[in-house]
């Protein structure tokens, strides 16, 4: 029923010219308020970390909860993947990056009484934007990139960019004596935020010369990922099981948060030694000498990179892409990614994502529209919309060396269909399927 309520309403377009309004914005301040006053106000007793960016925030926040539970305190965690209290997980089922402030406070709260002193939370733009975090007292905002994402909900990337620059803001206005910020210097967007955001401590990291931390002599392959540290003119020889440069940056974001509160940066490589990956974030399975990989890549940045990587690996055999696009999410991009799938993949799966309110058929048609242009590509190409059939498709035709890229859902429990809502794992599924093979 929301969803058909939402069809016919044109949600969206409403809620777009809606959101500003001071009777929104009221709504939206009762709602924090009461949710901070029937909790206690627990984020007072916290010191939070927000992270914020358009691809890979999630590895990050997972990574500064094991450095924080490892080495200072039991530490709670909330992301698109899980949520961590100490050393409990549990699998976030609402499909929001953020959640809302009801859930949100209640989980600071408990969090609290089970001694957490410290929390990492991912900030997404569209949760910025409504107001979500309010009342949260962010002591540390953390970016690492911004690209093209979420046009379907901001007008340009001016305003995407102003979203997300408001998690920076939360800080600034805390009563707080800690007021502290890391930016990425290789995004060109948040280059001038550096110098136009005044905090008591703050730094850089990247690849580039100029930054307070950097990264040299990387190294990678399908296994493991070497590379020096550079900070303070020293240098510390690093391995990580994550995989490619873009973990890299996730890697020094982590860092850069460690280092400013002045721990020893030893303690933190040694920590991260073991961390391996997060589920649906280049997460890999190896099943009788064929490589699977699976990603979030949800964005035509993320999913350039990602391609870019795993085309060098694959060497003189196959790389295979099953793909999908969600319903209503910035159309324009589609076709976008249509065309790396062109110029990177040797093998092309279409099928579903969550195509909720829109016919599933168009989202198909748009995202396959560069490659039905080329008869060279659309010999390459499969559309299989029912997503099992799909992944189960890639299994059977990949061959020992193939590379089977499984990119944009993975650690999601459920999929909106354009008739219900359904119970469906690809993580779960693909395993079954290999099991059966």
């Amino acid at each position: 029923m929301k969803k058909f309520i939402k069809k016919i309403i044109w949600y969206e377009k409403f809620y777009n010219s809606f959101k500003n309004s001071f009777i929104y914005q009221l709504w939206k301040k009762t709602n924090w308020k009461l949710a901070n006053f029937i909790n206690w106000n627990p984020s007072k007793d916290f010191f939070i970390v927000g992270v914020t960016w358009t691809n890979w925030k999630t590895t990050t926040v997972n990574m500064l909860h094991k450095l924080f539970n490892d080495l200072v305190w039991p530490t709670v965690m909330i992301s698109t993947a899980c949520i961590k209290i100490w050393n409990k997980t549990m699998v976030n089922d609402k499909k929001m990056t953020s959640l809302d402030v009801y859930q949100l406070q209640w989980i600071l709260a408990d969090a609290k009484n089970q001694w957490c002193k410290i929390a990492i939370l991912e900030a997404s733009s569209q949760w910025l934007d409504q107001n979500r975090f309010e009342g949260i007292k962010f002591d540390y905002a953390v970016l690492t990139n911004i690209t093209r994402d979420h046009l379907d909900y901001h007008k340009n990337m001016d305003d995407y960019a102003l979203a997300k620059k408001k998690l920076f803001k939360y800080v600034l206005g805390n009563w707080k004596n800690t007021k502290y910020a890391t930016f990425p210097s290789d995004d060109k967007i948040w280059k001038e935020r550096y110098n136009e955001l005044a905090f008591d401590k703050k730094m850089t990291f990247g690849l580039q010369n100029s930054s307070t931390i950097r990264a040299e002599n990387i190294v990678d392959n399908t296994r493991e990922t070497t590379f020096d540290i550079i900070y303070l003119w020293n240098r510390y020889p690093t391995k990580t099981y994550l995989l490619w440069n873009y973990n890299i940056y996730n890697y020094l974001a982590a860092l850069s948060v460690w280092i400013q509160i002045w721990l020893d940066i030893r303690d933190c490589i040694s920590s991260l030694s073991g961390f391996t990956w997060v589920s649906g974030r280049m997460e890999k399975v190896e099943h009788n000498w064929v490589y699977y990989f699976i990603d979030f890549a949800h964005d035509p940045d993320a999913l350039d990179k990602t391609l870019r990587f795993l085309h060098r690996q694959k060497w003189e055999n196959k790389l295979i892409l099953v793909f999908w696009a969600p319903w209503n999410r910035d159309k324009l991009k589609r076709p976008e990614m249509g065309r790396l799938w062109w110029k990177f993949a040797d093998i092309v799966i279409a099928t579903d994502d969550d195509p909720d309110t829109e016919n599933r058929l168009n989202i198909l048609k748009q995202l396959t529209q560069e490659i039905q242009k080329e008869d060279e590509m659309k010999k390459k190409l499969y559309i299989i919309p029912e997503r099992y059939l799909a992944i189960k498709f890639a299994t059977q035709i990949a061959k020992p060396g193939d590379i089977v890229m499984l990119a944009w859902k993975w650690h999601e429990p459920i999929q909106r269909t354009n008739f219900w809502t359904r119970k469906r794992n690809d993580k779960e599924k693909l395993l079954e399927i290999l099991k059966n093979n």
